[in-house]
């Protein structure tokens, strides 16, 4: 399990690769359906080096990592204007990353497809989760925010009170 978080983190699997190796690892991993991973692209607009979020409903967590890794490669920031729920808010640890005061991002447990994981499962993608967020958002998630069903919404003034940068 170490060894495929390492790789992870260095960005080194794509997105179903790792899902398929988790799933040998420890059981059954989330994949995002491919309409979903449409609609998720659809909900976010391309400029020079920021992405301006405005309605993003989340998906595969690993999928995410994957990508911000890739972002901070290429320099790219983002901008959270609006909604964020579930996995998008990993971009709140993305370098030159900022929230809007108004926007609302929500946090919720790791399942999958809402299904309770393991223990092993769930603190595994826990830390991955919160290995995305800035030190005080990041203790409150794996105190807190990571053990509720539903999701729990955070205003962006809220964010920004916890240090994460406003979007001027």
């Amino acid at each position: 399990m170490t060894f495929l978080f390492a790789r992870l983190r260095a960005g080194l699997l794509r997105p179903l690769v790792f899902a398929s190796l988790l799933g040998l690892a420890c059981g059954a991993a989330p994949v995002m359906p491919v309409a979903q991973a449409q609609a998720q692209t659809a909900a976010v607009s391309y400029a020079a080096s920021r992405i301006v979020v405005r309605g993003d409903l989340g998906g595969d967590v690993g999928a995410r990592a994957n990508k911000i890794r890739a972002m901070a490669a290429a320099g790219q920031s983002v901008a959270i204007q609006g909604t964020c729920y579930s996995a998008c808010t990993m971009y709140l640890g993305l370098p030159g990353s900022c929230v809007n005061s108004k926007s609302r991002l929500g946090f919720h447990r790791p399942s999958y497809f809402g299904l309770s994981l393991s223990p092993a499962k769930f603190e595994f993608w826990s830390q991955v989760i919160a290995a995305h967020y800035p030190p005080p958002l990041r203790r409150w998630y794996l105190r807190e925010g990571r053990y509720s069903a539903s999701l729990l919404m955070v205003t962006g003034a809220q964010l920004i009170d916890l240090g994460v940068p406003e979007c001027s």
